[in-house]
């Protein structure tokens, strides 16, 4: 039976985020949408049980009480009302413990790494903060197929390179740089630039780098997705379509990402979801 009460509460939590995909929601089907509603207020208090936390230590104390009670879910004894709603949104989808385990590991991962050697050691982090949750999104959305889920790895990754390039700067101010080492050694960029908010012309040429490698993933994700499963994937085609947007902002107005926080406009984010749903084939591959 549908925990009504556990799903309004994650119900509070999406509108409290004030998400401006809040909107998108509600053009899902009912059990869909209660069920990605339950997924992300997941999603939002595990970020917040980390970001809110007063220290490492207090930080990884709450992760290990996610991770029990992720245990609890998958056990059927779910201990607080965000766990009731998910308990459903498992047993109703089929959603994987191995997705919610990897979404775990990426936000302990910020925990424990601050660098990264090369890109694939970026890819895995990627996999487990982004494609994790596109993972479980298609399987709450009814595409579990091996077609979908490439694309919604590759989307995840997209999206995430995305996130970084836009976050350099407060990144590095923060002790952390994603952007990996042997491109900064190719490019010949120093760190104290990143945490100095210097933009060289080296910098500025592998910003430009980085774009377009989340470009070629966008072009890739895009590629995956078969005709058939457009018009039941919009949401994901409609936050990939966002990314998207939101990466060629960065590019057309020069990676300004030491001066302000490039975004997308929240009646933009609406009008991609929307005409995603309604006329999912105009959008296939993203414009540019």
């Amino acid at each position: 039976m549908k925990p009504k009460t556990a799903i309004a509460a994650c119900r509070q939590i999406l509108k409290r985020s004030g998400s401006s995909f809040a909107l998108a929601f509600n053009v899902i089907p009912p059990d869909q949408r209660n069920a990605m509603t339950a997924f992300y207020a997941f999603c939002r208090c595990v970020d917040d049980a980390v970001d809110e936390a007063a220290d490492t230590a207090a930080a990884r104390l709450s992760l290990e009480q996610w991770k029990n009670k992720i245990n609890l879910v998958f056990e059927g004894r779910p201990q607080d009302q965000i766990c009731e709603a998910l308990c459903w949104t498992v047993e109703r989808f089929g959603v994987k413990r191995e997705h919610l385990d990897l979404i775990l590991e990426g936000v302990e991962q910020d925990l424990q790494v601050n660098r990264y050697a090369g890109f694939a050691d970026l890819y895995e982090y990627c996999y487990r903060v982004a494609s994790a949750v596109g993972l479980t999104c298609i399987t709450i959305l009814g595409e579990d197929s091996a077609e979908a889920s490439l694309y919604a790895e590759l989307t995840g990754i997209a999206v995430q390179l995305t996130n970084i390039l836009r976050d350099v700067g407060e990144d590095a101010r923060l002790g952390r740089i994603y952007i990996p080492q042997e491109d900064l050694q190719t490019f010949r960029v120093a760190e104290d630039d990143l945490v100095a908010g210097r933009m060289t012309k080296n910098l500025k040429k592998l910003l430009r780098f980085e774009a377009n490698r989340a470009q070629c993933y966008y072009d890739l994700a895009a590629g995956a997705l078969g005709r058939k499963m457009r018009h039941r994937l919009f949401f994901p085609e409609a936050l990939r379509q966002t990314y998207r947007r939101l990466l060629h902002k960065l590019i057309e107005e020069d990676f300004p990402v030491f001066k302000r926080r490039i975004s997308v406009g929240k009646r933009e984010k609406i009008s991609i979801a929307l005409k995603h749903r309604f006329h999912p084939a105009t959008f296939i591959g993203g414009s540019r």
